[in-house]
């Protein structure tokens, strides 16, 4: 039966090629929409992750309210009518016990790697320039392995702020409102009147406007030190084997105590509703399409049928059982369906890496074209549903010809 279905399939040229180029293109703008919708999710994913790893452990903000201070007052009771009520935040939120998660990470078989950090505001200064920035503090070795950090330097290593002694690592932005050069000292401030000279080792460029003009990083104890609050832990990033796993985890481990335990999907919540939107959407875009080359494939095999009738009539004759009929189109909508999908994923494949190769003018990330994504279950997925979409459009068709008896046939032709 298969080749009599691509008899005739060629002997209706004109028709193939049209359902052929409808699955194609269908199959191809899912590829393309894919393609670049997901390389924008790793992008974004990848700006998120550098710093916030897959779990972040941090100080709880402790807010002062009214409600807790009332019942301290002795008979205040009811009585008690504040003109200004109390607000504000105790202290900095920090880690209360540190060196406890350091020992709890080291041994837990579920993490790769575990960095602590340290950051404050400061001010840089050169000359007569200054500007305010993040000053982060981080053990570079262990930073390394937790981010992707590394992949970002444009100048340096993160492993050249090893051993401490004023060094730093700068965002090229801040580099650009500092005019300053690698190798040269600026000074740094944290607002208590006290300076101190630090030497710009690397360049970081992430690619983000904001984190590359406001990002610094230093040794953490040196960081420490110029704050002096030695030993003090801001938050703990988490690298860990399996990322699915963040979110139960950290659930598990806000047990453990006061402090703040996220999962990088809850500590970036906005860009989880994004990822779901764009999910939705390219969903709809792709139905949409798979509809519009199913009905084409229908029309143009319920053509073909009405045109077949007087074959379809002699193979009934000749012995074919109604099974046969049907597997005849069948295979005719298959043959085209995997024939379009493989073409159109061919095409998809091109059209992502001429979009790939197009510079857009401005920094993304490591470079300056769209991040496009090549992973074998875009093209899996545009295969089984071009081919899911084909076979379900040719059934009716195919259902309506193996009903047909070679009498039904001739009463219709007479």
């Amino acid at each position: 039966m298969f080749f009599l279905a691509m008899r005739q399939m060629v002997s209706r040229k004109k028709q193939t090629v049209l359902i052929f180029l409808g699955i194609s293109f269908s199959a191809m703008i899912y590829v393309v929409i894919a393609g670049i919708q997901l390389g924008m999710r790793q992008y974004l994913a990848e700006q998120l992750l550098n710093n916030t790893a897959h779990i972040r452990i941090s100080g709880r903000e402790a807010f002062i309210v009214p409600e807790e201070i009332e019942p301290r007052v002795a008979g205040a009771g009811e009585l008690m009518h504040w003109i200004v009520p109390p607000s504000g935040r105790r202290d900095i939120a920090k880690l209360e016990n540190p060196q406890g998660w350091f020992d709890r990470l080291r041994h837990d078989p579920v993490v790769v790697d575990f960095a602590p950090r340290f950051s404050v505001d400061a001010i840089l200064a050169r000359g007569q320039s200054k500007w305010a920035v993040g000053f982060v503090g981080i053990e570079p070795e262990r930073q390394v392995r937790v981010t992707s950090l590394e992949d970002y330097m444009r100048e340096g290593s993160l492993l050249d702020l090893r051993g401490g002694g004023k060094k730093m690592i700068v965002g090229s932005g801040v580099l650009k409102q500092l005019g300053a050069r690698l190798g040269e000292f600026v000074s740094v401030t944290l607002g208590d009147g006290d300076t101190y000279p630090f030497k710009i080792v690397g360049v970081l460029h992430l690619g983000s406007k904001e984190l590359d003009e406001r990002l610094v990083l230093g040794y953490l104890t040196d960081v420490q030190q110029i704050n002096k609050t030695p030993g003090r832990i801001s938050e703990i990033s988490v690298a860990l084997v399996d990322i699915n796993q963040s979110k139960r985890l950290a659930a598990q481990w806000a047990l453990y105590g006061s402090d703040k335990v996220e999962s990088w999907e809850e500590a970036n919540a906005a860009f989880m509703q994004i990822i779901i939107i764009q999910d939705v959407v390219r969903l709809v875009i792709t139905i949409s399409i798979l509809l519009v080359a199913a009905f084409g494939i229908y029309n143009v095999l319920s053509i073909m049928i009405n045109q077949k009738q007087k074959e379809i009539a002699i193979l009934r004759s000749i012995g074919y059982a109604p099974a046969r009929i049907m597997e005849l189109f069948l295979w005719q909508g298959l043959t085209m369906g995997i024939s379009g999908a493989i073409f159109g994923m061919l095409l998809g494949l091109g059209v992502n890496l001429l979009v790939g190769h197009i510079d857009l003018g401005f920094d993304i990330g490591k470079g300056r074209s769209l991040l496009i994504s090549y992973a074998p279950s875009i093209y899996s997925t545009a295969l089984l549903m071009s081919v899911m979409a084909a076979v379900v459009a040719s059934f009716f068709p195919a259902r309506h010809a193996s009903k047909m008896t070679p009498l039904d046939i001739i009463r219709a032709n007479l």
